[in-house]
């Protein structure tokens, strides 16, 4: 308090003063923004938004933590198929190369109903196994032809004698017709059938006649067999081959452009083999006349020689005893 005067209100002067500061930041916020006012010297407010520079710092240096699990990785984009100036359709498949398949190594086309086998076309040679009883009397293959050929059948391995007979397929009906030959076959004896069958629907019966049995059975269509060496004139033709209990014979055809003197010499066997001569029926492939037959041993040649006319010809080798191979020589000079 001074003497002659009225004291000075410094509470008033300081509110006052306050006020007019806080006006002040709050105008130059509005106009500014907190980032200019922070920076300025000497100015601590607590209502102003200003950044620590150590915390920022701080915050951006710390690096992020990595996931918890990798991310998977990225599957590889197929790279694009470049389009054809020229052509937009697809390469033509490749066909595998294909092997000719030997006449020995065709299959029978079978199906089976009941205790009737059916063949379907025959073409080649079919083996088939069986066994016969008192609650199987009998069983039954049936088969067609397409050509007239010459038929054989073959009938083993028995233990008890077992009947074998040839029919006609009746109107195709599975009934028996006309019957083309029977035989039997027993333990120490083959049964045979050769029949020369026209085009047509056939049935052939392995019949029970005493005790069970197994057997083994061939169907054999010789003519679809026959391999043909064509023009013989003025040539010799050398084969080897061989014949088992699996492949009983073999066919052979050749031509003569004229009358000629063939020669045909079987050798190098080690069992009886047995060669015989035919005409060519009609030209059909099937065996017509016999010009001659012979056979072959370990120590001795089986040979024909015959003088026949301009035609086609069918030469046969058959197995007689144990399988051998052998050697056919066929000329005609």
């Amino acid at each position: 308090m001074s003497s002659g005067g009225s004291p000075i209100p410094w509470k008033k002067i300081a509110g006052v003063s306050l006020v007019v500061v806080t006006t002040f930041i709050g105008i130059a916020t509005f106009l500014f923004g907190d980032t200019v006012l922070c920076k300025l010297k000497g100015v601590d407010v607590g209502f102003l938004k200003c950044d620590n520079p150590s915390e920022s710092k701080t915050a951006t240096e710390t690096p992020p933590l990595p996931p918890k699990f990798p991310p998977p990785p990225e599957s590889p984009k197929p790279d694009p198929t470049p389009s054809s100036p020229t052509s937009t359709s697809s390469p033509a498949p490749v066909s595998p190369p294909t092997r000719t398949v030997s006449v020995d190594e065709k299959r029978c086309t079978v199906e089976q109903n009941g205790s009737t086998i059916n063949i379907g076309f025959l073409e080649g040679f079919c083996p088939f196994v069986g066994n016969l009883s008192s609650n199987n009397l009998e069983n039954r293959y049936r088969f067609k032809i397409d050509n007239p050929s010459n038929i054989s059948l073959f009938l083993d391995d028995v233990n008890s004698e077992v009947q074998m007979s040839l029919f006609s397929d009746k109107d195709g009906t599975g009934v028996t017709g006309n019957n083309y030959g029977y035989t039997s076959a027993y333990k120490s004896k083959s049964g045979l059938i050769k029949q020369e069958l026209g085009v047509g629907s056939y049935i052939l019966v392995v019949r029970f006649k005493a005790r069970d049995t197994n057997y083994s059975l061939q169907i054999v269509n010789d003519t679809s067999q026959v391999e043909n060496i064509g023009l013989l004139e003025q040539k010799t033709v050398p084969k080897n081959g061989s014949v088992s209990l699996k492949k009983r014979e073999q066919f052979y055809s050749f031509q003569l452009g004229n009358p000629s003197n063939i020669s045909l010499y079987l050798d190098g066997v080690n069992s009886e083999v047995q060669m015989s001569l035919f005409s060519d029926k009609d030209d059909t492939g099937v065996t017509g006349n016999n010009y001659g037959y012979t056979s072959a041993f370990y120590s001795k040649p089986g040979v024909i020689k015959q003088e026949l006319g301009r035609g086609n010809y069918i030469v046969v080798v058959r197995l007689k005893a144990r399988e051998t191979d052998y050697n056919l020589t066929m000329s005609a000079p």
